[in-house]
């Protein structure tokens, strides 16, 4: 049997993206930072960025309160799909996994072109070791560092 037929193909299920309780003190700081944006527009007489703090609070508010769905996440021989939606090897540049037990568990592909450069899926009950050989089989693996962005959002529980 040859090298590349040795490990098997994998499948599992995880939460959409990570998803963090908030408690009462998380809603009454994100309420005083869109209270002191809106200052700031006040100030400065911008109509336009007090109308962006408002609709985009709203929206990240909504974002920060809803549950993830749990999503289906298979690794075959064509490609990664999450949800019948199937990404090629042909389409990925790379991969990496982030694994700290515990804080930051998942697969970050290297997108070739698109909006979505970037995707990011939580390894759920997967298992790392057995995920990073059965993809070394079709991509090239390439060290990531977390972004600025992603360090943020984990800070403020978002």
């Amino acid at each position: 049997m040859s090298e590349k037929l040795s490990y098997h193909a994998q499948s599992w299920q995880a939460p959409e993206h990570t998803y963090y309780e908030k408690t009462a003190d998380w809603y009454w700081g994100f309420g005083l930072a869109i209270v002191a944006l809106l200052f700031i527009a006040y100030i400065t007489e911008s109509v336009l960025f007090g109308f962006l703090i408002v609709i985009g609070g709203a929206g990240l508010l909504l974002f920060a309160i809803r549950k993830p769905r749990i999503v289906t996440i298979n690794v075959t021989g064509q490609g990664i799909e999450i949800e019948n939606r199937l990404f090629a090897y042909e389409t990925l540049q790379s991969f990496w996994i982030f694994y700290r037990p515990g804080s930051h568990e998942e697969l970050v592909l290297k997108a070739n072109r698109g909006l979505a450069h970037t995707i990011k899926i939580p390894l759920g009950d997967a298992n790392p070791v057995e995920l990073r050989e059965y993809l070394l089989q079709f991509l090239p693996e390439h060290a990531e560092e977390e972004s600025n962005v992603d360090i943020l959002s984990r800070i403020l529980k978002f």
